[in-house]
């Protein structure tokens, strides 16, 4: 058993060794280099990683300072510039730490520390998105401010809490946000007992899934009265026409057949075939409701009106029951369903009203999507 181990470790040991020869002939000096770091924290004394090591190191280190130069002379954005000269001195100083892990520098091989160039590449880069976001966010206009937001966001990245870029990071998402409140959301049941305190809710958790993804918050009712919101867009929604019918039964009955073979008696390995039926007697009970809703979007300070429209729905509860006569064998799983079924309880107009509501709001949430993009 212990043989078997050790032949189990010197085989992974040699295939390790000869995945690292294989990326270095290749001519894959990053992957190479960190294929020897690997080897050498399973076996320090691997003498082909340690002599991979160090030229890897020196060959992947060369592409990336040339990688550095050519991005300071480039003529791109300089937004852009800064991100490649950052990334290289970031490639650059990963293998230095990847090193330092290992305690491998002896002899020969000596990684540079660049964590002073990095530094100052994330300085510069911080900079610049800063300085552009806080020249947007002075235009005082929301698409400016989205824009000064995503700048000052990648500032914070490079170096957190450069200057007051928080603070500014704040002032530019209030700026960028535009705050809607639903400040009328009206359900007319009439004669009817409904519980519609599920639907604000609904409404509002659809609405923030929208707005989570772009620049807009909604609000319910309760809020639209906090002095603190500035509101940019009010909502109104009218539920009405809500109507449920009477429950309706009525029966009938149909008539199935199937034809089977039927082995003969008479002569060996000859078929015929004969019919076989029977009749299905159904009960159908049916309830139709229906509602419509209307939703109107206006601009709160010039009150003009920027988005309405109507959305209708219907909804059919049918519940089918029913028996059967002649032969079990002619009925198909359709007809053994309705055999099967069970005169299931009625639903209330709360489970109605749902199954209304949840119609509405799959076609007010792709008009809403289009509208908040």
């Amino acid at each position: 058993m212990k043989t078997l181990f050790r032949l189990t470790i010197l085989l992974l040991l040699f295939s390790s060794c000869q995945s690292t020869q294989k990326l270095f002939d290749k001519g894959e000096y990053g992957k190479a280099y960190y294929a020897a770091i690997n080897d050498l924290k399973k076996n320090p004394s691997d003498i082909n990683a340690q002599k991979i090591l160090p030229i890897a190191y020196q060959e992947a280190a060369a592409k990336y300072e040339q990688d550095i130069a050519t991005a300071k002379d480039s003529k791109g954005k300089r937004g852009q510039v800064l991100d490649l000269i950052y990334d290289g001195y970031e490639s650059l100083q990963k293998m230095y730490d990847a090193a330092a892990v290992l305690k491998a520098e002896s002899g020969t091989f000596h990684p540079k520390n660049y964590h002073k160039e990095l530094e100052k590449a994330a300085l510069e880069a911080a900079d610049v998105r800063y300085n552009r976001g806080i020249a947007l966010l002075a235009r005082n206009d929301r698409m400016s401010a989205r824009k000064a937001y995503d700048l000052l966001k990648i500032a914070d990245t490079y170096v957190p809490g450069y200057k007051d870029v928080i603070l500014k990071k704040q002032e530019a998402y209030d700026a960028a946000i535009t705050n809607v409140v639903v400040s009328k959301l009206d359900q007319r049941f009439g004669y009817y007992s409904i519980n519609g305190n599920f639907f604000e809710n609904d409404l509002l958790w659809n609405l923030n899934s929208i707005g989570e993804r772009s620049y807009y918050k909604f609000f319910g009712l309760s809020y639209g009265q906090q002095s603190d919101i500035r509101v940019d867009q009010f909502m109104d929604i009218n539920m009405y026409d809500i109507w449920f019918s009477n429950l309706a039964t009525n029966t009938y009955s149909y008539n199935v057949s199937k034809k089977i073979p039927v082995k003969s008696d008479k002569m060996a390995g000859s078929e015929s075939s004969r019919t076989i039926s029977a009749t299905v007697y159904v009960t159908r009970r049916v309830i139709n409701s229906r509602a419509i809703m209307d939703y109107r979007i206006t601009d709160a300070h010039t009150q003009k009106i920027i988005a309405s429209d109507r959305i209708p729905a219907q909804y059919t509860w049918e519940s089918l029951s029913g028996r059967y006569t002649g032969d079990s064998n002619a009925l198909s799983a359709r007809d053994q369903a309705i055999i099967n079924g069970v005169a299931n309880n009625k639903p209330s107009y709360d489970e109605l009203y749902r199954e209304l509501t949840r119609q509405i709001m799959t076609q007010f949430n792709f008009a809403m999507r289009d509208f908040y993009r």
